[in-house]
């Protein structure tokens, strides 16, 4: 059996460990909303996490796309890159797949199912991951920044405007 057999056996406890994971790095009330309230207009980003959560270990456990992964993590990215997170908390979560899946194949490795190597290539494409998480997170920022830069010009017109140093055009 293949590594992505063994990993698409345990695909159900492996996402509910990982969004466990993400939802952890927020408060204790924020991450009880996140476990109780499924409904996704009363609680739009737990409902976000655990569904991009559960769409990018699809991916990333079948084909691997980068071009396909980009769009998944940009949903849970997107809400970190605003919220107070420095950039290692942001992307955090993308490395804490990594034993969370060695726990749950540790049955297929202590009976030799799964290989050393197989976890290696694992290993590898993890920090794929997290290098295509980054990438998204410094677009996020920076799309971020432009809007604040552009909101700033705006205000300036405007204020200049009302003091009449720029006659409107």
């Amino acid at each position: 059996m293949t590594l992505e057999q063994h990993l698409s056996k345990h695909k159900e406890k492996i996402v509910g460990k990982w969004f466990d994971l993400l939802a952890g790095t927020y408060p204790p009330e924020t991450v009880r909303l996140f476990n109780t309230q499924s409904d996704p207009f009363a609680n739009p980003v737990g409902h976000t996490f655990r569904t991009a959560i559960g769409e990018i270990i699809e991916e990333f456990f079948g084909l691997n796309r980068p071009e396909a992964l980009t769009p998944l993590l940009d949903k849970v990215i997107r809400v970190r890159a605003v919220q107070r997170f420095s950039p290692s908390e942001a992307l955090s979560f993308v490395f804490g797949l990594k034993p969370i899946v060695e726990e749950a194949l540790e049955e297929e490795l202590a009976e030799g199912e799964a290989g050393t190597e197989d976890l290696r290539e694992f290993e590898r494409k993890v920090q794929g991951l997290g290098l295509l998480a980054f990438d998204v997170y410094v677009r996020c920022r920076e799309n971020l920044y432009e809007i604040k830069v552009e909101e700033i010009k705006s205000n300036t017109r405007r204020l200049l405007e009302r003091a009449q140093l720029i006659v409107g055009e």
